[in-house]
């Protein structure tokens, strides 16, 4: 009988079928896919920024496993990082745990851990340590040890690079400019003189934009703005500052560069750009918590605090000339107070729906109107101008009538629920802050009352009132804002970020025993 093969005619010749499967494809074939395998390697170890940022936890396990056993003797301790651990190690040399603990690059141990790097050497760790000395400049200008050891590790490695890759060539081509303390001069100035945007300070290195997040290129801004000339100042230059700090992403940095532009006054003929972008990125000057950060050097809060008052000088001059000049037609008003504007606290605007909106269409001072702007619930053609300044409250009106004063701590008016001008007209018809004496030539003074606007020569008559109650007040409070406890002391209403406060007991609100007063949302 025939066996199954036979029936099915099946001759296998295992060495047949091998040398087949061999040849499957040609020569030529295998060589190509045999380089492109090569190709895919090398590309899945490089980003255009450098290597491949390994995950979170890669770089942590490195750094515990660096530090655990970096007591140890160095044969074993090599032992225990392949290249591919030791590229992590890299990365983890300013790595630190939630928790706190030791940063390996600042720290005598960075030593060691350069040996590692050294020693289990690949080329491409020349982008990643160029990265660490970027992201790091401004603590590495302290670490003076630990700073000279990464330079020299990097500049004896740019010079002895000879191969073709071209990320790492470009950076071989400019270490010797980074390896300076004062690196950061020289590029701020290279970008003045060839009128290269700031916020394109990268393109100039040929990295990507993610590099401007790092310390260096803080540490240029400063230099940049501190170098410019008053006359290679656009306004291109000046929104190329701001779009800067933007993409740096950093809020101590952005309060730092605003304040020294407003303090450098140089910036003068581009001033609406940095008003405007100043409030947008750090936030109203009246808010002074906003102008707060943690960490700052003593002259760097006296720096931020400066440019907080002048910026709230330069809001507050818009919105006197905005109200007699937009609102009420009235050139000798605007004059007087615009004298005392450099002790102008606050100002805040009430009135009518009609003139919220006339205000909100005027575009440079549109986003300050919802914070500044109270509407009363009666519709009237009148609007008032209540200027906060030292210990008093001097109220304005578009109508010409009278100058009202307060003392802060006596004025008990609630703007968020305010119903007339009559609100703000609390003085009965002889309350007269200053009025004639029977005597000629004398005048009679009050501490609070109205003075009237209706007299050829009421300018002689506030500064009378002027020389005896306002330029000998102590200032009670260094800055007022809105919220803060000096005005809560001194006022019997305030709101915060989300609340109105009361002093006194009003419908809806709801009492806080902690605060000793009444509350309710916005």
């Amino acid at each position: 009988m025939q066996n199954t093969k036979e029936i099915l005619k099946w001759h296998l010749n295992f060495s047949e079928m091998k040398y087949a499967a061999e040849h499957v494809f040609s020569r030529e074939t295998k060589s190509i896919v045999d380089i492109s395998i090569r190709q895919l390697k090398e590309l899945s170890e490089r980003l255009p920024d450098g290597n491949k940022l390994p995950e979170k936890k890669l770089i942590k396990d490195v750094y515990f496993l660096f530090q655990r056993e970096s007591h140890k003797e160095y044969f074993y301790l090599i032992s225990l990082f392949s290249k591919r651990d030791t590229r992590i190690l890299v990365y983890a040399l300013d790595y630190q745990p939630e928790n706190g603990g030791e940063i390996i690059l600042f720290s005598e141990k960075f030593d060691t851990a350069r040996k590692l790097i050294l020693d289990n050497w690949k080329d491409s760790f020349i982008i990643n340590l160029w990265h660490v000395l970027l992201k790091n400049w401004n603590n590495l200008l302290v670490f003076q040890t630990q700073r000279e050891q990464l330079t020299e590790l990097l500049n004896s490695k740019c010079n002895a690079y000879d191969k073709s890759r071209k990320d790492i060539l470009e950076v071989t081509r400019i270490i010797s400019f980074f390896l300076k303390k004062d690196s950061p001069k020289e590029f701020a100035r290279n970008l003045i003189s060839y009128k290269k945007l700031i916020s394109d300070s990268h393109v100039t290195l040929k990295q990507k934009e993610s590099i401007l997040l790092y310390e260096y290129f803080s540490s240029v801004l400063e230099q940049y703005i501190d170098c410019i000339d008053i006359n290679s100042i656009t306004r291109e230059t000046t929104s190329s500052i701001f779009l800067f700090l933007q993409k740096h992403n950093n809020k101590k940095i952005t309060l730092i560069s605003c304040s020294q532009i407003i303090n450098s006054n140089k910036f003068n003929q581009t001033i609406d750009i940095v008003k405007n972008q100043t409030v947008s990125m750090v936030g109203d000057p009246i808010k002074a918590h906003l102008w707060r950060y943690d960490g700052l050097s003593r002259t760097q809060e006296e720096s931020v605090e400066s440019a907080r008052k002048k910026l709230n000088i330069l809001l507050n001059q818009h919105f006197i000339k905005v109200f007699f000049e937009g609102l009420v037609q009235d050139d000798r008003r605007k004059k007087y107070w615009l004298k005392f504007i450099d002790k102008i606290d606050d100002i805040k605007f009430s009135g009518s729906s009609g003139n919220y909106r006339y205000l909100k269409n005027i575009e440079s001072v549109s986003k300050y109107v919802d914070s500044r702007y109270k509407i009363t619930s009666r519709n009237q053609s009148t609007c008032a101008l209540i200027i906060y300044s030292r210990n008093f409250v001097f109220v304005e009106f578009t109508d010409t009538g009278a100058l009202y004063i307060y003392k802060r701590k006596n004025f008990r008016v609630n703007l968020n629920s305010i119903s007339g001008m009559e609100d703000l007209k609390t003085w009965s018809r002889d309350d007269y802050a200053c009025k004639n004496s029977d005597s000629p030539g004398y005048v009679i003074l009050k501490e609070e009352g109205k003075i009237d606007h209706r007299s050829h020569n009421w300018e002689d008559r506030v500064d009378i009132w002027m020389d005896k109650y306002y330029h000998s007040s102590v200032k009670e409070s260094e800055s007022f804002e809105e919220g803060s406890s000096s005005n809560k002391t001194n006022e019997m209403f305030w709101e915060s970020k989300i609340l109105y406060w009361s002093k006194t007991k009003l419908p809806g609100y709801t009492y806080s025993s902690k605060k000793d007063a009444w509350w309710k949302y916005k």
